[in-house]
C-alpha cells in the first residue's frame, strides 16, 4: 500500500476519507502548498475533525471547516441582525408555517454546477432523512416546494419561529455532486472528506492534522484582501499552539490559553484579540433524580463557587460574570442578579437540609485545562461550606450519550456552552423544553416552561416572543436549573502585519475561515 502524505481533493473525485482517522504525515500541501506564503493564512486550533460533512457543523471544527467551503441561505450580521446570504429575500408566514425565499441567481457551486432551489429543497431533505448532527435545529421541516431555479417555499409541520435563524447553520450542498457519490449512507461517508459547497474556498487536501484550502476565483462574493489560500491546522496542546505562534509557523491561534494570551500580547509582533462570543461556562445541575432534583439543595449551591477568583486566576478576566441562563451578549435578558459567592447564606440553607450520607459528584472534561481548574476550585469552596465533591472526568461524546436517558444524566456537569446561532430561543427551547431529549443537559421538565416556549415558537412578533423568553429565564433562575458562572471572551492571538484582526462568528464558537482577510499593505 502506497502512503500518502496528503491527498487532494477535487469535487466529484471520491477522496480517502480514511485520513481523517489514519494518523499521516504533518504538513501543508495541495493548492495550499503552490500559493505564495504571504497570500496564504495558517490558523490554528484544537480538537479532532470527525467529518467535513455540512451536517456535523454542531461541532465547532466541523463549522469552522464548513464555513469556508459551503454557503448558507441567511447569517447574522455583526449586529446580530438576520441578513441574507444565498437568500436575496425571504419572509416568514403570520401562521409560522412557512417560509417564501429568493434565491441569488448568479451562484456556481465548485464544480460550475448553478446552485437552484433544488439544491436547497435537497439538503433540507437529506437532513430531515438522517435526522442528526445539525437536522435538530430545523425541528417540524416538512418539505420544499420549488416554483422555479430562483424561489421556493419552506413548508413546516408546525409552528417554528426558530426555523428562520436556524438556516444560518445550514450549508447547502451541491445536489447533483452528492447524488453520484451517495453510496449506502446517503452521502455521509464521501462527504467526510469531500467538496460539495459553493463557498469562498475549495478544499484542496486533508492529513491528519492539516485541512488545506484554495480560494475559489467564481465565488459569487468577491471581496478585497481575501487570502489565496488557508490551512487549518489542528494543534491540540495550547503550548504548542503558542510556540508554533512564536516561530511564526502559523498566522492565527485560536482558542488559546488565558495565561498564554497575556504573555504573547507583550511580543510586539503580535496582538490579542478577544473574542466576544456567546460561550457560557455553567455547571448543570441533574433536575431529575438524585439529590440535585431538589432545588433548594441547587439554589445553596449556586452561593458557594467563587465567581470573581475564577474568573481572575483562570480565566485572566477575560469574561463577565453571568447573570441567567443566557450568554450576555445575547438579547431578550431579564434584569437577574450577577452571580455572587456567598458563604454564610449557603451554609444556613445547606443547613435545612438532610445531606448525611449524600454523596455529591461533579463530572467535568478533562481535555481543557481551565474546566479542570474550576472543577478543583469548585471542590475546594464545596469543602468551606462542609461539603465533600466528587470530580469525575467524561469524554464529551460520553457526556452526550448520557442525554438521550434523563435518568442518566449526571448530578453536576462543568461545561462551556454556547449559542448556535444569535437567537436566545435556541438555547432556551432546546435547552429547558421537556421534549428536547438529547439537547435538554439539565433533564429539566416543567409545564409552565413547555407552555411558554411552545407560545414564542408559534408567535411571529420578535417583541412579544422576547418578552416571553424573559418570563422563562427568570423561571429558570427560581428553579436553579444549573451555576451559571461566566461568559467568556476567547483569546484569539494573530499577527497584525499578516492578517487583519479575527472577529468572533454569530454562528459559532470562534471565529468563520471565510471571514478572514489579509491586512491592508501599508
Amino acid at each position: 500500500m502506497r502512503h500518502l502524505k496528503s491527498m487532494r481533493f477535487r469535487p466529484g473525485r471520491l477522496a480517502a476519507t480514511a485520513l481523517l482517522t489514519v494518523a499521516l504525515a504533518t504538513g501543508w500541501a495541495g493548492g495550499a502548498a503552490a500559493a505564495d506564503r504571504a497570500s496564504t493564512v495558517i490558523v490554528a486550533m484544537a480538537g479532532q475533525i470527525n467529518t467535513l460533512d455540512p451536517m456535523r457543523a454542531d461541532y465547532s471544527q466541523t463549522n469552522l471547516i464548513a464555513s469556508a467551503v459551503y454557503d448558507t441561505l441567511v447569517t447574522y450580521n455583526a449586529e446580530r441582525q438576520l441578513v441574507g446570504r444565498l437568500a436575496t429575500e425571504f419572509s416568514l408566514a403570520p401562521d409560522v408555517k412557512s417560509i417564501a425565499m429568493t434565491l441569488r441567481s448568479d451562484v456556481t457551486f465548485h464544480d460550475g454546477t448553478p446552485l437552484t432551489a433544488k439544491d436547497i429543497a435537497y439538503t433540507l431533505d437529506r437532513l430531515k432523512r438522517l435526522g442528526a448532527g445539525v437536522a435538530s435545529l430545523i425541528e417540524g421541516y416538512e418539505s420544499t416546494t420549488v416554483v422555479d431555479d430562483t424561489h421556493l417555499t419552506i413548508n413546516l409541520s408546525k409552528p417554528y419561529s426558530l426555523f428562520l435563524g436556524s438556516l444560518s447553520k445550514i450549508y447547502i450542498l451541491n445536489s447533483a455532486l452528492v447524488e453520484a457519490n451517495l453510496g449506502a449512507d446517503d452521502g455521509q461517508g464521501w462527504l467526510q472528506g469531500n467538496d460539495a459547497g459553493s463557498g469562498p474556498y475549495v478544499l484542496d487536501a486533508i492529513t491528519a492534522q492539516d485541512v488545506s484550502f484554495s480560494r475559489f476565483d467564481g465565488y459569487w462574493d468577491q471581496v478585497e484582501r481575501r487570502p489565496e489560500a488557508l490551512v487549518y491546522r489542528r494543534i491540540d496542546e495550547g503550548a504548542t499552539r503558542r510556540d508554533e505562534l512564536l516561530a511564526g509557523n502559523i498566522d492565527i491561534g485560536l482558542a488559546m490559553a488565558d495565561r498564554d494570551a497575556a504573555a504573547l500580547a507583550s511580543n510586539p509582533a503580535l496582538k490579542v484579540s478577544l473574542l466576544q462570543s456567546t460561550v457560557q461556562t455553567e455547571i448543570l445541575f441533574n433536575t431529575r433524580v438524585g439529590p440535585t432534583a431538589d432545588k433548594r439543595l441547587r439554589r445553596a449551591l449556586r452561593l458557594v463557587y467563587d465567581y470573581e477568583g475564577g474568573l481572575a486566576s483562570i480565566r485572566g478576566n477575560n469574561g463577565v460574570i453571568a447573570n441567567g441562563p443566557l450568554p450576555t451578549p445575547l438579547n431578550c435578558r431579564p434584569d437577574l442578579p450577577v452571580a455572587k459567592r456567598d458563604i454564610e447564606a449557603a451554609k444556613a440553607a445547606l443547613a435545612e437540609l438532610a445531606l448525611d450520607g449524600v454523596t455529591l459528584k461533579m463530572n467535568f472534561q478533562p481535555a481543557f485545562d481551565a474546566q479542570k481548574q474550576e472543577a478543583t476550585l469548585f471542590q475546594s469552596n464545596m469543602r468551606d461550606v462542609g461539603l465533600q465533591l466528587e470530580l469525575e472526568p467524561i469524554a464529551f461524546p460520553n457526556y452526550l450519550a448520557s442525554l438521550k436517558d434523563p435518568e442518566m444524566i449526571p448530578q453536576m456537569m462543568l461545561l462551556e456552552d454556547f449559542a448556535q446561532f444569535p437567537d436566545p430561543g435556541i438555547v432556551l427551547v432546546k435547552g429547558y423544553h421537556s421534549n428536547a431529549i438529547g439537547t435538554n443537559r439539565t433533564g429539566y421538565s416543567n409545564p409552565d416552561v413547555d407552555a411558554l416556549l411552545d407560545a414564542a415558537l408559534a408567535e411571529p412578533d420578535e417583541s412579544r416572543r422576547c418578552e416571553i423568553y424573559k418570563q422563562v429565564q427568570t423561571i429558570l433562575y427560581d428553579d436553579a436549573v444549573m451555576i451559571d458562572i461566566y461568559t467568556l471572551r476567547k483569546p484569539a492571538v494573530y499577527y497584525p502585519e499578516k492578517v487583519e484582526a479575527p472577529v468572533a462568528s454569530p454562528t459559532g464558537s470562534s471565529i468563520s475561515l471565510a471571514d478572514v482577510r489579509l491586512a491592508p499593505k501599508s
